[in-house]
């Protein structure tokens, strides 16, 4: 299932472009990612044509890199816990 939410997120946020017809189970996938090192760095986010201003929203943890998980609640936001009451 995992893997599924990470090619639909990448889908819908960059289009088909570049996608692996088949990835393996808990990869993330995606052509921004020219190293091929399952997360995809802010050179290569602007490399790919993403606004350099969405890099820092989309790294939730701040890490420097942006990585399946993060892509899937930047893609899709309303897919984030709600707030705990």
């Amino acid at each position: 299932m995992r893997s599924f939410i990470l090619a639909l997120a990448a889908l819908s946020t960059f289009g088909t472009a570049g996608l692996a017809a088949a990835a393996p189970a808990g990869k993330f996938i995606h052509p921004a990612d020219t190293n091929k090192d399952q997360k995809i760095d802010k050179a290569e986010w602007v490399k790919y044509g993403s606004a350099a201003a969405d890099f820092a929203k989309a790294d939730t943890n701040k890490d420097g890199f942006v990585d399946g998980p993060e892509m899937v609640l930047f893609s899709h936001p309303e897919m984030a816990k709600p707030p705990a009451h």
